[in-house]
This record gives C-alpha cells, sequence and structure tokens, in this order.
C-alpha cells in the first residue's frame, strides 16, 4: 500500500503545555501504521516539520535504511541504566522478573533500573531530567503517541547513528521499515525505534452466544440486533464500553467515528454525526457500568456483568489466562464493520533516548536485547503483545495462534490517529462531547449541533493558541486518520 504523506505547517509552541493522556493498554499512537504478515504495527509521526522527499532506500528487505555507522565502544566498567515504561502490574512483573534478569545475566556489568510511571508522567521526568543537565544512561518505552510531547520538545536524542546497531540480527516485518523510511524523511533523522504493537479486539462470552444461538455480529446493524436479543432473553444489557473518560474513551470513539467514514479530529462531518447517532442508540444495551469502563475492563465477560468487550486490548488475553480462566469460554474477533469500513486503529509503545544521555553503548545494548527474537518472542507469549520482530512470530505455542490470527485480520486494514500536538485538547473535548449525548443522553435531534459546536471549540483553540493556518488546515480535514 501507498504511505500517504501530509503537508505539514510548522506549528508555534504550545502556550499551556498541555500532556496527552494515555489511551490504551499499550495504545495509541505516535505513529504505527500496520501492514504486516502475520501481525504488527508500524508507528510514525508529522508534528512541526516541513513535507520533504523520502530518502531512497533500494533495498527494502534489510532491517534498516544504509545510514551513517558510528560505531560505539565496549561497555567497561559497570553501568546503572534507569528504563522508564509505562506498564500495567502484570506487564511490569514480567518485565522485572523476566525479561531484565535476562539481560543482566547476559550483560552482568550492565544493571537495570526499572521506573513505571505513567506515559505523561514519563514525559515530565524526561524533561526534568534535560532541564537538570544531567541525564545519565536513561531509556524509555513511551506510548507512540505520547512520544511526541519529547519530540515538540526537543528532547530527543537522534538515534540515526545508532539505528544500524540497535537492529542488529533483527528482522524487522516489512511495515517496520516503511516506519524507518518515513520517520527519516519528515525528520531528517530517527528519534525513535518501534518496541511493540497494539491493536483493539471486540470480546464477548462464547458459551453466552452458543448457548442463545447467535454468532458474533459482523455489521453495526447485527451488533444492535445481537445485543437486542441478548438482553431480551437475559435481562442483562450486554456491551461494555470504554466510557470513564479521558484516554480510553476517545481512542475508542476515534475508531468508531472512522469506521462511519469520518475525520474524528473534525467532531461534524457525516461520518462523525452518523457515528454518534449509532452510540446514542446502541448505549441502552451498555451495561450501567460502562461509565466505568477503560482499557482494564474485561472481568464482567464472565461474570454475567456484561457479555461483550467493544473494544479491548489484546493483553487482556494473558491476564485472563494467567488467572485460570478456560478460554475456550471467551471468544475474540476483529469486531463489527461499520458503515464505510472495518479499519482498525493501532497502538503501540516506541523505544527512544533523551538528549544528553550518557553510557550509549549500554544503552545500545540494552535496546538490541529488547528488539531481539527471543524476547520479542517472550513479549508474545507472556504479555499478547504484537512483536516487532518478524522473526518471533515463528511456530507459535497453538493455545495462543488463534489469537494472533486475529489480529492479523484486524491489521490488514489499520491506521492511526495523526499525534498533533494538540490531541489532548481534542480528546477532552471528544470526552465532553460524549458525556452529554451518550451519558447524560441529550435530545436526539442535538447531535448535530453539539458536535458542530466542538468542532468551532477546537477550531477556537488552534487559532488562538497556535494560528489562523493551522486552524483553516483543520477545518480543511487536513489533520485525520493516517493509512499506510
Amino acid at each position: 500500500m501507498e504511505f500517504n504523506m501530509r503537508k505539514v505547517i510548522p506549528l508555534l509552541p504550545r502556550v499551556n503545555n498541555k500532556k496527552a493522556v494515555r489511551g490504551l493498554a499499550k495504545s495509541v499512537i505516535i505513529g504505527i501504521v500496520v501492514v504486516i504478515i502475520i501481525v504488527g504495527a508500524v508507528a510514525a509521526i508529522e508534528l512541526t516539520t516541513h513535507k520533504t522527499s523520502p530518502p531512497t532506500v533500494t533495498n527494502t528487505s534489510t532491517t534498516t535504511p544504509s545510514v551513517t555507522n558510528t560505531t560505539t565502544t565496549s561497555v567497561t566498567g559497570n553501568v546503572t541504566i534507569t528504563y522508564f515504561d509505562d506498564l500495567s502490574q502484570s506487564e511490569a512483573s514480567v518485565m522485572q522478573n523476566v525479561i531484565i534478569p535476562q539481560f543482566e545475566k547476559e550483560y552482568p556489568n550492565i544493571h537495570i533500573n526499572y521506573v513505571d510511571e505513567g506515559a505523561t508522567d514519563i514525559v515530565k521526568s524526561v524533561e526534568e531530567l534535560e532541564l537538570s543537565g544531567n541525564v545519565g544512561p536513561v531509556i524509555i518505552g513511551e506510548d507512540n503517541l505520547v512520544i511526541g510531547e519529547l519530540l515538540n520538545g526537543n528532547y530527543l536524542m537522534n538515534l540515526t547513528p545508532y539505528t544500524s546497531q540497535i537492529l542488529q540480527n533483527v528482522s524487522l516485518i516489512p511495515s517496520m521499515v516503511t516506519l524507518v523510511k518515513y520517520e527519516q524523511s519528515v525528520y531528517h533523522g530517527e528519534f525513535f525505534i518501534p518496541l511493540r504493537g497494539n491493536i483493539p479486539l471486540v470480546w464477548y462470552n462464547a458459551t453466552l452466544l452458543r448457548e442463545l444461538n447467535l454468532t458474533p455480529p459482523q455489521n453495526w446493524s447485527q451488533l444492535m440486533q445481537v445485543a437486542s436479543e441478548i438482553k431480551a432473553k437475559t435481562g442483562v444489557a450486554p456491551i461494555m464500553f470504554q466510557g470513564h473518560g479521558g484516554a480510553s474513551t476517545y481512542t475508542e470513539l476515534y475508531q468508531w467515528m472512522v469506521q462511519a467514514g469520518g475525520n474524528p479530529f473534525l467532531f461534524n462531518d457525516s461520518g462523525d454525526v452518523l457515528a454518534f447517532e449509532y452510540l446514542y442508540n446502541l448505549s441502552s444495551y451498555f451495561t450501567p457500568g460502562y461509565v466505568h469502563g477503560y482499557w482494564g475492563s474485561y472481568k464482567g465477560l464472565l461474570s454475567g456483568e456484561y457479555y461483550m468487550v467493544d473494544y479491548q486490548w489484546p493483553y487482556i488475553y494473558s491476564v485472563m489466562a494467567s488467572e485460570g480462566v478456560n478460554m475456550s469460554h471467551i471468544g475474540f474477533y476483529p469486531g463489527p464493520v461499520g458503515p464505510a469500513n472495518g479499519d482498525h486503529l493501532v497502538g503501540g509503545d516506541v523505544l527512544a533516548i533523551p538528549k544528553g544521555a550518557t553510557d550509549i553503548p549500554a544503552l545500545i545494548d540494552f535496546a538490541r536485547f529488547l528488539l531481539s527474537t527471543q524476547v520479542q518472542r517472550d513479549f508474545i507469549i507472556y504479555l499478547s503483545w504484537p512483536a516487532v520482530n518478524q522473526q518471533a512470530y515463528n511456530n507459535l505455542p497453538s493455545n495462543i495462534s488463534a489469537l494472533y490470527k486475529a489480529e492479523e485480520e484486524a491489521m490488514s486494514n489499520a491506521f492511526f490517529r495523526e499525534p498533533v500536538p494538540w490531541i489532548t485538547v481534542w480528546g477532552q473535548i471528544a470526552d465532553k462531547v460524549f458525556d452529554t449525548i451518550i451519558v447524560d443522553h441529550a435530545p436526539y435531534s442535538q447531535i448535530p449541533s453539539i458536535l458542530s459546536q466542538a468542532n468551532q471549540e477546537m477550531y477556537n483553540y488552534l487559532a488562538q493558541n497556535y494560528n489562523t493556518t493551522v486552524a483553516q488546515q483543520y477545518e480543511q480535514g487536513v489533520y485525520g486518520p493516517l493509512y499506510g
């Protein structure tokens, strides 16, 4: 597929320096575009640079485009690396008790000080280190949407001289080669390297659907019908939606609007209106607890509190399995296709090194280790994280192959959110819209006007805090879902 490049007008610095909110279990997007053979994700960003022509790369089978190689010296003496990442408790446990001990055994003179922080807290920590002038040996695993905050602040090291070393013996999925080309063309360098991908699936109580002789809905009309039948036969409103607010909510909304043919950033084009009108009606079948739903909601699937989760991230598979759930009772699939498409939003995380970091050879060793076939395979088996190293997918255990077949299908038509610096403000407005239309159940007839008001609020913010050119580009639909 051809990668669509957008012209980007340089943005002025943000007045309030707002932080992006992490949206998913390992969410979302600085740009992972996925076009993979088995499963994976590709990231890319457009923030404040001019459009340039992509670099010429003739051999697309290589793990990385040709760059000037700066050979680092080997690590001498003991080094303690501070590694920031944003993981759930179960994920952090695997990282600390499985992954890091493997590395420290292989590199006995390098110790890893793991620091678990929220994505926006990692941004703050890096900013503080940069301002202190004493960064030290630091590497981060950061949400691929939130990392745009650090790029926009000019806090990240250009990794171009070290890319060939980091990706040594790493067979990136083909789409990741596209990522490297794209990042070079936009930023004239490589400031992050993809670490893991993510894509949401619909999860359901397979036992109940079999008992009711129902099949997973394949489109929005069937979803409404199946939800109605389940409620009529069980008395339970069956759908969990990530409606607690914040990035979980606006991430899910973004995908719904795209599947209706909308441009979510605009709020009020015909597809956006159609999506909210549909969700307004579907909300009759939302479980009462949906206002607390977020990226960690899944337990009601088997307790009978609800019977479908629309949508959730695949990490819950390994969590449920570790809790002793008989996974034959749980079904998952890409989900119902919308009126316009069945496209899926891709999330994930990337590796980056702050400017001024020291002990670069040790940081390169750790980054290369995290991208190695064995570690990427461990990510799949222990955490249900889609890997970016193609070799990690060879001969997977049969009990998890079905999950990756579902992800492969979802990723066959994938997009990511353009990581504009003002996405946090957009998300805050989207939250208000969701509360007004869905939670507070405003009159159905007012949905178009509510969305138009949101569009005007976003336009005004851009005009006041950036410039009229950015605001006009926004109104013209320049910013929107990006495909590769």
